[in-house]
């Protein structure tokens, strides 16, 4: 799970760039702090009832459908002739996915972590997450300067296929 984990990490790179191609598309300067605060008033209102709704649903499918959330996502991201309500849509959409994922990855982390080492299991979580969040950020913005933003969230995308496919096929395969 901390190999996939951190495959996944890989794909989320700095929200800075959204905004980025937020403004890059149409949304005027004014607005972008109103989509950082969708971002944010979404995943608060929204992270404790789908971290709930994770115990009863189940915290594999409901992973598993967050992320393949965020493949779309960035996918949609990517697309040259989205539009600014498009962008609004989407920005709320993320908001979801990350309510939906931040507390049940780490729930997902307690659940998978062997007796006794609850602690551990979250410390090597935290720093594999963590220390993967570099190279996110700086491939991606090297695709996006040096290619073009498509490729970028495509690359992003991509990582998240590939981590979901992980988990199905690899993770969640052993009963």
């Amino acid at each position: 799970y901390l190999v996939v984990a951190g495959i996944f990490a890989l794909a989320n790179s700095s929200d800075m760039f959204l905004l980025l191609r937020a403004k890059e598309v149409g949304v005027s300067q004014e607005e972008i702090p109103l989509l950082w605060a969708a971002i944010s008033l979404t995943t608060t209102v929204f992270g404790t009832p789908l971290s709930a709704l994770s115990d009863t649903f189940g915290r594999k499918r409901f992973i598993l459908i967050a992320w393949m959330a965020f493949t779309f996502f960035y996918i949609a991201m990517g697309m040259p002739n989205i539009s600014t309500y498009q962008i609004f849509a989407l920005f709320v959409v993320y908001g979801l996915i990350k309510a939906a994922t931040e507390g049940v990855e780490k729930a997902l982390v307690a659940d998978m972590a062997p007796k006794g080492l609850a602690g551990t299991a979250f410390g090597w979580f935290n720093l594999i997450t963590g220390v993967m969040l570099f190279p996110a950020s700086f491939i991606f913005g090297w695709i996006y300067e040096s290619i073009a933003p498509l490729y970028a969230f495509l690359f992003s995308g991509s990582c998240a296929l590939l981590a979901f496919a992980l988990m199905v096929g690899w993770v969640f395969d052993k009963k």
